[in-house]
Formats: structure tokens, C-alpha cells, sequence
């Protein structure tokens, strides 16, 4: 008597039941945290243009328009936190479409990003603080101009700028040169460096509209990007580490 033994290859669901899980709530979550980031860009410029003032500019000035706006600036901050977190669990998932294509650039693009939105967490969180200062009739300016935080956390600044529009121009670039491979369109890659492209208009004079428009764009392209994610089946996406 003679008998066969027959083997299954394993699935992504028996190695990992959990992988379509992440897979989808990684898609959902890439362009849901720049679409967070855009609720608060939106918000800020319509202040701005509305006051004429800005946080960027002098310390006094930040805290005239943020005891101007006190409940503007707390939806801008809980948006903009909420999206760090969202950006946190979505930046891996256009890693992932990307590995097969343009695995160097598009590692080096989520993790700068990752590092950047990471700082701006903690970056918007001192708004809370400003705020309460902004808005406790008191003189604020000088103690906050000294304060320790304004050198060491200069690096932390520079992370994010480096995260948040370098960062972002690497990944378009990702998708850009990897888009046959990946099955997307070219121009999503583009679409996605509208945002640095339209930060910088707004850095340079142009306004904050300028910001807003580009983050539109951008999370158009993302959204190219997560439908990719949202098509790879389980056993691929498990297979790209």
C-alpha cells in the first residue's frame, strides 16, 4: 500500500491572518492623513488671509492671532495631530506598492516623511501651550522668544521641513519612475510633488492658498497610490515585506 503526501503552499491569510486587514487600513489611511493636513492648511489660510497675520512670522505676532482665533487654532492642531497619526500607519502602505519598482527611493522617501511628520506631532503640540499663553493676558513674547526650545528644537524643525517637502518631492519622483511597473498613471507621481511645489510658492510670497492647492493635489495622487494598495491581493502585499 502506497500513499502520497500532498503539502499546501502557505497563503498570507494562514501566514498572517491579519494582512488584509492592514493592507486596507493602510490604504484608507495615506490619503485620510494629508486630507486631515488639508482641513488644517484650509482653516489656517482662511485666518490668515482674514487677519493679515501669521505664526510664522514673529512670536508676538503668533500670539496676537492665536488669542485673535483661539478655536480656529485648536481644530488646526487636532487636525494636524490627527493626520501625523494617520500618516504614521498610511506612509507604509505606498512603501509597499513602490518595493517592487523603486525600492531605494521609495524607503528613503517614507522615512524621511515618517520622521518628519513624527516632529511635527510634537511640533503642533506645543500650540496648546501657546494658546493658553496667547490668550492668559500676560506678556508671553519674551519668555517664550527664550526659551530653550526655540535652539534645541531647531533640528527637530529642520527634520520636518526636510520630511514634509523633501520627502514628498522623493515619493512623487517614486512614483513617477515606477509608475509602469506599478500599474498607475504617470501624472499621480506628479500630482503628489504639487505639494511641496505649492508650499514653496507659498513660502516665497505667494500665499497660503498656494498650500492649500498643493495638498489638494497631492492627496489626489495618494489616493492613485492607495487604489494600488487596495488592488494587491493579500498574498503579494504579504510577500513585500
Amino acid at each position: 500500500m502506497t500513499g502520497s503526501l500532498t503539502t499546501t503552499a502557505p497563503t498570507a491569510t494562514t501566514v498572517d491572518p491579519t494582512v488584509g486587514f492592514r493592507r486596507r487600513a493602510a490604504a484608507i489611511a495615506l490619503p485620510l492623513a494629508f486630507l486631515f493636513q488639508l482641513a488644517c492648511n484650509t482653516i489656517y489660510a482662511v485666518v490668515s488671509t482674514a487677519s493679515g497675520m501669521s505664526d510664522s512670522g514673529s512670536t508676538e505676532e503668533a500670539l496676537r492671532m492665536y488669542a485673535a482665533y483661539p478655536d480656529q487654532v485648536v481644530q488646526c492642531t487636532l487636525l494636524a495631530l490627527a493626520g501625523c497619526l494617520l500618516a504614521l500607519l498610511g506612509l507604509p502602505a505606498a512603501l509597499r506598492v513602490l518595493r517592487p519598482a523603486k525600492p531605494r527611493l521609495a524607503m528613503w522617501a517614507v522615512a524621511l516623511m515618517i520622521v518628519g511628520y513624527t516632529c511635527y506631532f510634537g511640533m503642533n503640540f506645543t500650540d496648546f501651550d501657546m494658546l493658553s499663553l496667547a490668550t492668559g493676558h500676560v506678556d508671553a513674547a519674551a519668555a517664550i522668544d527664550s526659551s530653550p526650545a526655540q535652539a534645541w528644537g531647531t533640528p527637530f524643525f529642520l527634520l520636518f521641513v526636510v520630511g514634509n517637502l523633501g520627502g514628498t518631492l522623493l515619493l512623487g519622483l517614486a512614483v513617477i519612475l515606477g509608475a509602469r511597473r506599478i500599474g498607475v498613471p504617470w501624472a499621480a507621481g506628479a500630482l503628489i510633488i504639487g505639494w511641496p511645489v505649492g508650499h514653496l510658492i507659498n513660502i516665497l510670497g505667494g500665499g497660503e492658498w498656494f498650500a492649500v492647492a498643493g495638498a489638494a493635489l497631492e492627496i489626489i495622487g495618494l489616493v492613485v497610490v492607495a487604489a494600488a494598495a487596495l488592488r494587491t491581493s493579500n498574498v503579494e502585499w504579504a510577500s513585500r515585506g
